[in-house]
């Protein structure tokens, strides 16, 4: 599992912080795209761009911990295409992630039916490391066919925390990454301030 406090100037500058690689899973055209959008620079687009095997942005997050301290937490965040043709790529980028978003389509059953497959795959690579689901396209309540329980179960089951998301109106997003941040720092064990 990749994270932990880091200064080194591997990826080009200096970051004095814990630096996390995340990746966003899920069939295609659940929205992972537009929430890694809405919540690394603000924006929202409502055409549909397929993402081509896969893409990262990076996001730097200030945690005030309950304690007082506060730490530094960047965040690179893979998007990982959800076509089939590139399971074995997806593979690769999974290798080392520590931690995940399990990103479902709320107007789309078969985006939830498909949600075991995407836990296990990231289960199988990387056993330990936290995941946050994600019940994308709440803003389409007039279209939503999967409601909260069915998501309520998968938190239970997949034992992880559960939002209800709209990269449109950025319902949660921003509390989802924040959350997984926090999730991430306290698995590392960190609980000492950084400077």
């Amino acid at each position: 599992m990749s994270g932990g406090p880091s200064n080194s100037a591997a990826d080009g500058e200096v970051f004095d912080g814990f630096k996390f690689r995340i990746v966003a899973l899920g069939e295609t055209c659940v929205g992972k795209t537009s929430l890694i959008r809405r919540y690394t620079d603000g924006s929202f687009s409502p055409e549909y761009k397929q993402t081509i095997g896969s893409t990262f942005s990076k996001k730097d997050v200030v945690l005030h911990r309950p304690d007082g301290h506060v730490q530094n937490v960047r965040l690179i965040i893979w998007d990982m295409g959800g076509q089939t043709t590139y399971r074995e790529l997806r593979r690769q980028f999974i290798k080392g992630a520590s931690g995940a978003l399990l990103i479902y389509d709320v107007t789309r059953p078969e985006t939830f039916m498909a949600m075991n497959n995407w836990y296990s795959l990231f289960r199988e690579i990387c056993p330990e490391s936290p995941l946050i689901i994600c019940a994308n396209k709440v803003d389409l309540s007039d279209k939503r066919m999967v409601p909260v329980e069915p998501g309520l179960m998968l938190r239970d089951w997949f034992q992880s925390e559960y939002y209800e998301t709209s990269a449109k109106t950025g319902q949660q997003v921003e509390t989802v990454f924040t959350r997984l941040a926090e999730i991430l720092v306290d698995f590392m064990g960190g609980s000492t301030p950084m400077m």
